[in-house]
């Protein structure tokens, strides 16, 4: 009990020698002068990565100013309709860069050089890299403003610290950034997994979950706080942070798990590279995520994770009860300010060849094997499949069914083994197309998949009979036609309209088949900058001089991916 105690201390102020020790602490500011109230933390669970940053509420509202957290220059601006948005990216000297994402805008000098460059290249998104002397700032310095560009889903700034020469994010609290924060880390649900058929949890081959109950720095397992298992297993448990005045659930800083007062497992949320951040899929319990929305994090590390937050791990994550004695298991979960909670249940270990077993759920299994370190194929009438080495995450069984027919479809719904399996990078997915398909619509075929009965474009090119895509999903997967124009419908113009004070031109423009590939605006046969937030299917112009008083010509054409065109056009009378 007292080397528990000992831990708890040490854990409460480990945070503060983490920082001292390898971040500096007062070279940077706070890039807004609002309260620090986070609505994400740093490697937070997301769908497919881990939170790069932290997110920082703006009190529900676009425009606040954001400050320079030190003295650096301008090294690369980006816009796009997705992802960050508006981001604004600035070296320092210290061997780090800030990064300020979903802006609304950027100060003067900015906005005219990134709106002449997007001029020069006729495109609303666009990647610059300033040269190093053009866009100086000392720390303290506005520049630009808080937005809810690009994927947001509401009014915040995301900031991320990076190391400057290999772009890896570093969680930004570890710098002196002062988040109020008394709330203990919330422990939810405790899973136990089998390793193999030889192992069983209270008599079970097969994995079994346990409601945990307790408040503040002590949490058990619901009625019980004993476990029999025999063999090897694996643990995982569901839990999430809070934060003074955040409704959100947050991520934790680190996830210890200590057997018999030993450390066997830890991660912690210090930094991760970007080409990692998709083996969350790899970290969670996928199938439980695809089915209740709900993310475990597992202690076993399979195969084909290469994240680099684990610390301290034994036998990759599985633990082996044979020895006919009690153990007793204790998970640590703290944030990053200290605040830990603990869960601590008794495991009663069985030695091989106690009879204690109920149900064995394992069967021997005829699929074919897909190796995750080899290449794999399948082919059949219908669909070809090919996925490459270290797709998978570990070896599977592969399986493939056709579901049967879909209206509109082109080809039966095929299942392409289970969404439930995650896949770390794209395969090779090729349906047939029917014969009776003529050449001039083969450019508008495209395979689709089905999630939660809504189709998803994957794209495709017709290639020797087949249409061939790459996806990142298994599941259920179709061929479908789309010769439908895209959507365009003005919100606040119309042809022969006459304006004097009126500030943009709106439209909603929309495509139910292959989603917008492109757009193009023109004001009197001139290109003119329109900004597109596909979130809300919106696309504005804001009026400027590219506007001339009295008649001007207007034309918008959007094209799908499919090369489906819609054109609008308007004479628009300005005073």
């Amino acid at each position: 009990m007292h080397k528990v105690r000992l831990l708890i201390l040490t854990l409460i102020i480990l945070p503060g020698i983490i920082k001292a020790q390898e971040y500096p602490q007062d070279y940077f500011r706070s890039p807004v002068d609002l309260k620090l109230v986070l609505s994400g933390t740093f490697a937070e669970l997301r769908t497919d990565h881990f939170h790069s940053g932290i997110d920082i509420k703006t009190n529900g509202s676009k425009g606040e100013p954001v400050y320079a957290i030190a003295g650096g220059y301008v090294a690369r601006i980006k816009v796009s309709p997705s992802g960050f948005g508006k981001a604004l990216y600035v070296d320092h000297n210290n061997g780090y860069t800030s990064v300020y994402a979903h802006l609304s805008g950027f100060i003067p000098k900015l906005d005219s050089f990134i709106r002449a460059k997007q001029y020069e290249e006729e495109s609303f998104a666009i990647n610059l890299f300033p040269e190093e002397q053009q866009f100086h700032f000392k720390k303290g310095d506005v520049i630009a403003f808080s937005g809810n560009s690009g994927s947001s889903s509401g009014p915040h700034l995301h900031f991320e610290i990076r190391e400057r020469e290999t772009q890896v994010p570093v969680n930004p609290l570890l710098f002196g950034l002062k988040v109020r924060d008394f709330i203990r880390p919330k422990i939810k649900a405790l899973k136990v997994y089998p390793y193999d058929n030889q192992s069983f949890i209270d008599g079970e081959n097969s994995e079994r979950e346990y409601d945990i109950a307790g408040w503040g720095p002590k949490y058990r397992i619901r009625k019980y706080d004993t476990i029999d298992i025999k063999g090897k297993v694996s643990f995982g448990i569901q839990t999430y942070d809070l934060l003074n005045k955040g409704i959100n659930p947050s991520g934790n800083f680190s996830v210890q798990l200590y057997i018999d007062s030993v450390l066997q497992y830890s991660h912690y949320a210090k930094k991760f590279s970007f080409s990692e951040s998709r083996y969350i899929n790899a970290f969670i319990d996928y199938p439980e995520f695809m089915k209740r929305k709900r993310r475990i994090q597992k202690t076993r590390i399979l195969p084909n994770n290469k994240l680099s937050i684990y610390k301290d791990v034994e036998n990759n994550g599985v633990f082996s009860f044979e020895d006919d004695t009690m153990h007793e298991v204790v998970y640590l979960v703290k944030d990053i300010n200290g605040n830990t909670s603990k869960l601590r249940f008794m495991v009663q270990a069985h030695k091989p060849g106690v009879n204690n077993i109920r149900k064995l759920h394992k069967k021997p299994n005829s699929l074919p094997l897909f190796s995750y370190d080899k290449p794999n194929h399948f082919e059949n009438n219908w669909v070809v499949l090919d996925v490459p080495q270290y797709a998978l995450y570990e070896d599977i069984h592969f399986q493939f069914d056709s579901i049967g027919v879909i209206d509109k479809a082109l080809s039966p719904l095929f299942a392409v083994h289970k969404s439930t399996e995650p896949l770390h990078r794209y395969v090779e997915l090729a349906l047939r197309a029917p014969d009776s398909i003529p050449d001039s619509l083969r450019s508008k075929l495209l395979v689709a998949r089905m999630d939660s009965k809504e189709f998803i474009a994957e794209g495709g090119e017709w290639k020797n009979g087949y249409v061939q895509t790459r996806v990142r999903d298994f599941g259920e997967y179709t061929l479908l036609i789309d010769t439908v124009a895209p959507l365009i419908k003005p919100l606040n113009v119309y042809d022969g309209i006459t304006i004097k004070k009126q500030k943009s031109f709106q439209f909603r423009i929309k495509d139910e088949g292959s989603d917008i590939d492109q757009y193009r605006g023109t004001l009197n046969e001139k290109w003119i900058l329109m900004e597109y937030d596909p979130k809300n299917d919106l696309l504005i112009y804001q009026i400027d001089n590219r506007l001339s008083k009295g008649k001007n010509d207007f034309k918008l054409e959007v094209i799908d991916e499919r090369g489906n065109k819609q054109l609008y056009e308007a004479t628009i009378n300005y005073r």
